[in-house]
């Protein structure tokens, strides 16, 4: 899709990997409806981008709310006529066991990232389907594609996106739109900072929220569906859940016995971690030109 001119929408946009794909589709040359629930923050982003020479409007919105939704839906539509790119990117952290998750939490990580996911898509469908042209990109995570102990929730609502993306990328692709879902492993945003994984020397696998919007920007130049992982070489470890499910099992099973963490929050308060996982020394070996260990598995990612 060549995204001079085009209408772009962003959710979760006030901050993190919504922010840098706001910039990013701006700096191509598209108009950026930018979306969140701080409204304060979306006027600075846009003063950001109109001071660059882009365009961008702001429009606060709750993606729990299906009538803001609407609202938001209805405002793109009377302005612009139409939405090229809608990018679901709201979402929020959901760690933590099971057993000590409340209802509320539970209720809260399902509806932000996953109905807020199936809202937004139901809106902004309809004008893309006149169109005969669009692309849906939601952000998922690493996370929807491996179960992640100590963030049972929050995987459950990643695997829930990419399961849907591929499943509504083939009911409309023939219609000539495309659907693909963004699986990103470890990104630094205010809502996932990672610090455990940077205070213990990890920092390469620690990605900026900058590289993750410049793959969005390239799934929809090149149209790519309807799933994308970044970085690409650890999509690559499906193989081995696949192909061996004992040995996954298995290793995922050691990889976080006596590791798990309670909540988002303590991470960011800096409480004491428990020993690596099988999985982030494998990372690190991958990046220092290692080999690929007997048995593998996984535990913690960023959507």
């Amino acid at each position: 899709m060549d995204l001079e001119g085009s209408v772009v929408v962003v959710t979760g946009a006030s901050s993190g990997i919504g922010r840098a794909t706001a910039v990013a589709f701006a700096a191509r040359g598209a108009t950026v409806v930018c979306s969140a629930r701080r409204e304060e923050r979306l006027k600075e982003l846009v003063e950001e981008i109109e001071g660059r020479g882009g365009r961008a409007r702001a429009v606060a919105c709750d993606v729990c709310e299906w009538e803001q939704v609407q609202r938001l839906a209805t405002n793109v539509r009377e302005e612009f006529g139409r939405c090229d790119v809608l990018v679901n990117n709201a979402g929020v952290p959901g760690g933590g066991p099971f057993a000590e998750l409340s209802l509320e939490q539970i209720e809260s990580v399902t509806r932000i990232n996953f109905m807020g996911v199936l809202y937004c898509t139901k809106a902004f469908l309809p004008m893309m389907l006149e169109a005969g042209r669009g692309h849906v990109v939601n952000v998922a995570s690493l996370a929807g594609r491996f179960a992640v102990p100590g963030a049972s929730v929050y995987t459950a609502t990643k695997h829930a996106v990419v399961a849907f993306s591929e499943a509504l990328h083939y009911e409309v692709s023939e219609r000539g739109l495309r659907v693909t879902a963004v699986n990103p492993g470890l990104v630094a945003t205010e809502g996932f900072p990672h610090q455990d994984a940077l205070a213990k020397g990890r920092r390469g696998l620690v990605m900026r929220p900058e590289r993750i919007a410049d793959v969005i920007v390239r799934v929809v130049e090149t149209g790519k569906a309807p799933e994308v992982s970044v970085p690409r070489w650890l999509s690559a470890l499906q193989a081995v859940r696949i192909l061996a499910p004992p040995l996954y099992r298995f290793g995922l099973s050691r990889s976080t016995r006596g590791s798990l963490r309670s909540t988002r929050v303590e991470e960011r308060r800096g409480a004491p971690r428990g020993r690596p996982s099988r999985l982030a020394r494998f990372a690190r070996k991958r990046q220092n030109g290692g080999s690929l260990p007997a048995r593998g598995g996984g535990r913690r990612w960023r959507g």
